[in-house]
């Protein structure tokens, strides 16, 4: 580890067992809204509205009928990558009768959810059936049953498709190997983008089937396995292609629908590309063509289960009522029409349907063969459990996050101790080990303290943070906030280390107020001028502007999160998991 104190930039164990468990039954393929609802079960005698609509942190999403009122609100656990479902689940609602609120969240919430006794939620719907399986060691959940199927693919533009040879003019693709990729990788022809496999379904699913195809074997993957070179070497000279991470399979897409010019390929479910490309080709932009691994690629099952507990037969019978509505030929359709999978063994329920086609549409790439859905044996516990070590500590491309911190006057006492306790938990190796984003021993970690000045910024690198935690610990806050001017230092080391090539790498803003420096229109001009893609994720807290926030968002394809309320340092680990 080294570290760095500079007044100007210079260059520079809960969840692994809980993974391990859980991803032993991954299944691996070769080739009206209201907000005011809150609780599970809940009785609801108003009048309910005939559309769905977000909170503004798109967190939450409440349906309600369109034929009358409901009389029963179910409230579900569900992945981000259900927001695609929503007509399907309107169908359910007005058909059932039922009002839903759902909650969306990570699989690893999700599992968590359940090994705290489900906390006040009547259903879960996670991406895959093994976060149920782990995660409802009290053996709450009942009746889970699998809504529709989408197997993880490479979605890559059409014209780098055909650039790689992996496709012809017409969208049909080829036989490609995750050999295949590692070459286009090491050539520098291919770049892609990719949720973190401790943090997501689709990153944990797609890295160990790409153990699985490295390893050359027929059986499941041992942990000779992972000590032979030659497979980890592989992996890890895949992984060096990511340009972007993130903590949501859902906001990948977001993210690469927003800038395709700078962001050409993703590891994502099927169904996403498949969304990415409706809103690609609205835009007339180049869509992604599926590409599927011919020698490793794994599948959701997108199940929902009921959670009991103890919340009697009214609630329990309005959610068999939904779940069966979701599961009649209408909802089958409206879910094949947004690239669900619903027959029987991955096949398509409605093939002949015109909107289905229009999905599944063979010039994106995208195959009904259901041939290419065949599983391969699981790998052991332990072995998983080295393995998702081996990502977090070695095998990931190494991460440089620049932390622009205030310290404001208003920031002092209670909001300085919250963002010392988030950074901590955030940095620290032994609390962040617990949600599976602990520093490795590449990775750069810098802290740019500001207040009515940039205070001394501090550089460390590897797995020893101490030297920045205590900076954060001991910096007074006093002063004004002179967001801006610290931002700008931000973006000069983040385009030094984007240059670089050896990281993905990222902009953390946490402010509580507006700015006070007011230089916006400069550094926006700075960031378009400067060439980079490094995103800037914003963290909300007491009194901040949120106008300001989202504008930096919008200015580098970044994300704001809100920390105004709930749990902070949980805010500063899902920050974390974007990089």
């Amino acid at each position: 580890m080294s570290a760095q104190v500079s007044g100007t930039p210079r260059s520079t164990g809960r969840f692994v067992a809980v993974l391990a468990c859980a991803l032993i039954t991954l299944a691996f393929v070769l080739c009206g809204c209201d907000f005011a609802l809150d609780g599970g079960g809940s009785s609801d005698s108003s009048a309910a509205s005939s559309s769905s609509s977000t909170s503004s942190s798109s967190k939450v999403q409440t349906f309600t009928p369109s034929g009358g009122s409901a009389t029963v609100t179910i409230k579900i656990a569900s992945g981000s990558e259900n927001k695609e479902a929503a007509e399907a689940i309107q169908h359910a609602v007005d058909a059932s009768g039922v009002a839903v609120e759902i909650h969306y969240m990570g699989s690893l919430d999700i599992m968590g959810v359940l090994k705290d006794g489900g906390d006040d939620y009547d259903a879960v719907w996670p991406a895959s059936s093994i976060w149920i399986s782990l995660g409802d060691t009290s053996h709450l959940v009942k009746d889970a049953e699998s809504t529709s199927t989408t197997p993880v693919v490479f979605g890559v533009s059409k014209a780098k498709a055909i650039e790689l040879g992996w496709a012809d003019s017409s969208g049909a693709t080829k036989q490609v190997s995750t050999s295949d990729i590692i070459t286009a990788v090491q050539n520098g022809q291919l770049t892609f983008s990719m949720t973190s496999a401790t943090q997501s379904n689709s990153g944990a699913s797609a890295y160990l089937a790409f153990l699985s195809a490295l390893s050359g074997e027929s059986g499941p993957l041992t942990a000779d396995d992972l000590q032979n070179e030659e497979v980890t070497s592989q992996v890890k000279e895949l992984l060096s292609g990511v340009d972007r991470s993130s903590g949501s399979s859902d906001w990948l897409k977001d993210m690469v629908v927003s800038d395709p010019e700078n962001h050409q390929a993703m590891v994502n479910y099927e169904s996403l590309v498949i969304q990415a490309n409706k809103e690609l080709e609205a835009k007339g932009a180049d869509p992604l063509l599926a590409i599927y691994p011919s020698d490793g690629i794994a599948i959701s099952d997108s199940p929902l289960g009921y959670v009991d507990r103890g919340q009697g037969s009214t609630v329990k019978d309005a959610f068999d009522s939904f779940q069966s509505a979701l599961e009649d030929d209408e909802a089958k359709l409206l879910l094949e029409r947004v690239g669900r999978r619903c027959g029987l063994g991955g096949k398509l329920a409605n093939p002949d349907d015109e909107e289905v086609s229009r999905a599944f549409r063979s010039d994106w790439g995208i195959t009904t063969d259901a041939s290419v859905l065949k599983s391969v044996p699981m790998p052991a516990a332990d072995v998983i459990t080295q393995a998702l070590q081996l990502y977090q500590s070695d095998l990931r491309k190494p991460s440089y996050t620049i932390w622009v911190v205030d310290y404001s006057g208003s920031m002092y006492g209670e909001g300085k101790d919250g963002v010392v306790e988030g950074l901590t938990e955030a940095l620290d190796p032994e609390r962040s080990a617990a949600s599976m984003i602990q520093p490795g021993e590449q990775d750069v970690n810098v802290l740019v303290p500001f207040s009515s000045s940039v205070h001394d910024i501090c550089t460390v690198t590897g797995t020893d943070t101490s030297e920045l935690l205590d900076l954060a610990r001991s910096t007074s806050a006093d002063g004004g906030t002179f967001l801006y001017p610290a931002l700008e230092q931000a973006l000069e080391l983040a385009t030094q280390a984007e240059q670089s090539g050896t990281y993905t790498v990222a902009i953390v803003a946490m402010t509580d107020g507006m700015s006070t420096y007011d230089e916006k229109d400069e550094f926006e001009d700075s960031y378009r001028n400067s060439g980079t893609t490094v995103p800037i994720f914003s963290i909300m807290f007491g009194d901040a502007d949120s106008s300001q926030l989202d504008e930096l968002a919008e200015l580098s394809n970044g994300k704001v999160f809100d920390g105004r309320e709930g749990d902070l340092a949980d805010v500063f680990r899902q920050v974390k998991g974007y990089n």
